[in-house]
């Protein structure tokens, strides 16, 4: 998941230096106990306190929706100036986003972990800004894979038989990929690419998801 930045949502109110960044952020709580907005309340008073005449204005939506939202406002002409989204390269490549090269200083692009920078890009250049990741796990039932006479796999080759063996041995589901309405795109790329594959061959340019920043419109 990633930020992103837009020129054009930047600016302060007539006859005050004071300035108003607008961040459009997921929220990836079940509950306002939980709620993702406790965190960005915490940073913003953080950063402001640290510079004054800026102000950040915060909305937060869940990640189901947040993607929407910021087309919608993009579309109606009122883009944030960064936005935590996963969908990027179409933004990037109508030339609304600032590359990563024009916002961060080269230490502190050389500070993100490739791998995630790397998914930040479009056409090799990076707008994408690292924001989160998390790990897929993959959980096994000790009771059955002993009755089976087997170890937890290390490499998928080994998962394929162990589940054949599991399969012999009358266990209906020998291996389940959780492809439900919670991000099954997820979970179907971590199962790709750890296959050696991908959404795209090699031959079609590669998009991803994290954060970035927002070029804004002229004017």
């Amino acid at each position: 998941m990633g930020v992103t930045g837009a020129l054009a949502g930047c600016g302060g109110s007539a006859g005050s230096d004071d300035v108003t960044l607008r961040l459009v952020a997921a929220d990836y709580g079940r509950s306002s106990a939980d709620s993702s907005k406790k965190y960005w309340d915490e940073l913003v008073r953080g950063f402001e306190a640290q510079h004054p005449g800026t102000k950040v204005d915060v909305s937060v939506y869940s990640w189901n929706d947040v993607d929407r939202k910021v087309k919608e406002m993009v579309a109606a002409g009122h883009a944030p100036d960064m936005a935590q989204i996963g969908a990027y390269a179409d933004y990037a490549a109508a030339g609304k986003l600032y590359q990563a090269e024009d916002v961060l200083s080269i230490p502190v692009q050389a500070d993100f972990a490739s791998e995630l920078s790397d998914a930040g890009k479009v056409n090799r250049v990076q707008y994408g800004l690292p924001f989160a990741a998390s790990t897929r796990l993959l959980f096994y039932n000790k009771t059955l894979f002993a009755q089976a006479g087997i170890t937890a796999p290390t490499t998928w080759s080994e998962l394929a038989a162990d589940a054949r063996a599991l399969k012999a041995k009358g266990v209906k589901f020998p291996y389940a990929l959780p492809l439900g309405p919670e991000e099954a795109q997820a979970e179907t790329m971590q199962w790709l690419l750890s296959g050696g594959d991908g959404y795209l061959d090699g031959s079609a340019p590669t998009t991803s998801t994290p954060p970035r920043t927002w070029r804004p419109s002229p004017g």
